[in-house]
């Protein structure tokens, strides 16, 4: 999605890597990311309730998370959002 041109200037698609930096550019490799998604390694905040890996949380422009983890549809909950 964060190379849709409907999306792509829109927001900032970010993904976390609990595992550490090598974890993360392998993952990157494997799915073969581009450099239009981020990709990190950290510990995500408190706020976001990371409690299952993959987990989507999707925040809005001021930083408030609107939608976290449940039920999450990328493409209906951005299309609402925007």
């Amino acid at each position: 999605m964060a190379q849709n041109s409907k999306y792509s200037d829109k927001g900032i698609f970010l993904l976390c890597n609990t595992g550490g930096v090598e974890q993360a550019k392998q993952y990157k490799a494997q799915k073969q990311l581009s450099d239009a998604c981020l990709h990190g390694a950290c510990d995500p905040p408190a706020a976001y309730g990371l409690q299952y890996i993959p987990h989507k949380t999707i925040v809005d422009g001021t930083g408030k998370v609107v939608k976290n983890f449940k039920d999450v549809s990328l493409a209906r909950d951005l299309d609402a959002l925007l």
